[in-house]
């Protein structure tokens, strides 16, 4: 029998105003919610995932993230005393048919893993449940206490070596994320009965977002999580590595060879890491009828269709071949973009050491399984996709297989204005998919893709032409060779701007110190024997001395020997 997921989120909150729509890395947390049931009930057959709100927003985004929502939960059940087993008991009776069990996840546990329902799902079937998920309590009870009126600590359950914690039984408490029973148990109490189960869950996947603090800690978790690295021709892509630097020559070659080569030594003679060029057959592409983007239209005028133009910008097998030989003497990592299956079989021919996924692909879900399991790094860009869309692709992707995936954040605009360029996104990517993350800049200028880089960008992509001037759809919004060489330069200065976040005294700092400090001076003549008092005492430059926080150190001492106005005080002056 199926598996029923019910994800209960209701409109209002005690805890604060819109909680179950608040964003997390980008997504909403009944978003989250949603999106690891279903992760979750792939893998179990038969499953269905319910979202029971009686919020029509909720409602659509839960839609949104691929859950049902066969009801409007009645305002009865959307108070703060409404009980969560008559929620359960309602759902039951709306949808009807029969379940192994039901499964209740609540949104403000978005730290849950699919991971942690199947292990759950796996408990509950061994020992017949109900289960609720656990973690281990951060203090044993032995060390809670409770407050009388005064405020005076009183230990709620003295036990004996409670100083010991080694010496105290582990403890658990509810985490609130996962419930499960089957339905004759619900019928006839719910999940907690004397026979219940715990399934214990990390305790760092255990935030319950109650209150606006708890979203924030959750926030700087998935934050602090570190994100794996991926592998491009032997080099590492990732966080602590240095940006992969990609001169997108598109089709800025005109259809020419002559031009495409000049693009490489124009990307090698920039520093640029890797050299990337679009695979397609304009027959497989579009069809003869579809429209030009306005962009365009405006730099190719309207003289000839689409399917016209990118016939004219085809370049075939053998040249290909060329250009990927010649890039890699000129010590670049050859990449090409396909737009089909056919391009990307291609490609694999040539031992491509990465697929760069553009963003129009980003909802061809199987050309992206296509692609995934050539077992290849994806480079997928985001432009004009949404955080739902961006995780179905990514999902596809790794159900085929691929491991090494990174996602750019991308302005679909040629150019695109400084203001949509979002790159704070970046983070969000980073967080909901644990994957590097990079920056596709179509904007003029390297403005903003060098900030993409402060941003941390583990990726950047540049489009670059011989001259802007050329016709053709892109060459006005990419970047000529000069400026393409002066953004490498500054990528490469960026990334040493960063550091390392531990304030210190660095050594170039190290002779303005003594110059620009202060130090203990002897603001008058002081004889042998005199005790110090503030009087006594200036700060003056140099800062070669004892510092002024340290006035304490001498101030009430008295004088070994006579000490003139102006010196320099040192503790070896006073007892």
């Amino acid at each position: 029998m199926p598996i029923l997921f019910l994800i209960p989120a209701r409109g209002c909150s005690k805890g604060f105003s819109g909680k179950n729509l608040a964003l997390l890395s980008g997504i909403p947390l009944v978003g989250h919610a949603v999106r690891t049931a279903c992760a979750a009930a792939r893998t179990l057959s038969e499953s269905r995932v319910v979202c029971s709100t009686d919020d029509a927003s909720i409602a659509q985004v839960a839609q949104e993230w691929g859950a049902e929502v066969p009801f409007i939960r009645p305002a009865y059940l959307a108070t703060d005393e409404a009980k969560s087993l008559d929620v359960v008991l309602h759902a039951l009776e709306a949808i009807g048919g029969e379940f192994e069990a039901v499964i209740l996840l609540q949104p403000t546990s978005p730290l849950t893993e699919p991971r942690d329902i199947l292990g759950a799902v796996e408990l509950f079937r061994q020992t017949g449940g109900p289960l609720v998920s656990v973690c281990r309590a951060e203090h044993p009870l032995e060390w809670h206490f409770r407050m009388d009126n005064k405020r005076r600590m009183i230990p709620i359950l003295p036990g004996s070596g409670a100083y010991q914690r080694q010496m105290i039984e582990s403890s658990y408490r509810p985490n609130g994320a996962i419930f499960i029973a089957s339905i004759a148990q619900i019928r006839k109490g719910g999940f907690w009965t004397p026979e219940t189960r715990g399934y214990i869950m990390p305790a760092e996947r255990s935030i319950d977002v109650d209150l606006a603090e708890d979203l924030e800690i959750a926030k700087a978790f998935l934050a602090a999580q570190p994100v794996p690295s991926i592998e491009i021709a032997g080099r590492k892509v990732g966080p602590v590595h240095p940006c992969f630097i990609i001169a997108e020559a598109g089709v800025n070659h005109n259809g020419s060879l002559d031009m495409a080569m000049q693009l490489v030594d124009a990307a090698a003679s920039a520093g640029a890491d890797a050299v990337k060029f679009q695979t397609f057959r304009a027959d497989r592409l579009l069809t003869r009828n579809a429209p030009k983007a306005t962009y365009q239209k405006e730099s190719t005028g309207n003289d000839e269709s689409q399917y016209d133009m990118l016939r004219r910008l085809e370049l075939d097998e053998e040249v290909f071949r060329t250009l990927k030989t010649y890039s890699e003497d000129r010590g670049l990592v050859f990449l090409s973009t396909p737009f089909e299956d056919d391009s990307a079989d291609f490609l694999e021919t040539l031992d491509l050491a990465a697929y760069k996924i553009p963003s129009g692909e980003i909802t061809n879900l199987p050309f992206l399984t296509h692609v995934g399991r050539k077992g290849r790094p994806m480079l997928v860009s985001t432009g004009m996709a949404t955080m739902n869309e961006i995780s179905r692709a990514v999902e596809s992707i790794r159900s085929a297989g691929c491991r090494e995936l990174a996602l750019l954040q991308c302005v679909s605009a040629y150019p695109a204005d400084p203001s949509d360029a979002n790159l704070t996104v970046m983070a969000n990517l980073a967080g909901s998919f644990r994957v590097p993350v990079g920056y596709s800049d179509h904007t003029l200028g390297i403005e903003v893709a060098l900030a993409a880089v402060a941003f941390g960008a583990c990726v950047l992509e540049k489009h670059f032409t011989i001259d802007r001037s050329l016709p053709g759809p892109d060459h006005r919004a990419s970047a000529e060779p000069d400026e393409l060489a002066a953004l490498v330069v500054g990528v490469r200065k960026v990334e040493a701007a960063r550091g390392s976040g531990i304030k210190r005294l660095v050594n170039a700092e190290a002779d303005t110190v003594k110059v620009s400090r202060k130090s203990l001076v002897a603001a008058k003549d002081i004889p042998k024997g005199a005790i110090l008092d503030s009087s006594m005492v200036t700060v003056r430059r140099p800062g070669t001395g004892m510092a002024p926080n340290r006035a304490d150190e001498v101030l009430g001492r008295k004088a070994l020997r006579q000490i003139l106005e102006g010196a320099i005080l040192t503790r070896e002056m006073f007892e």
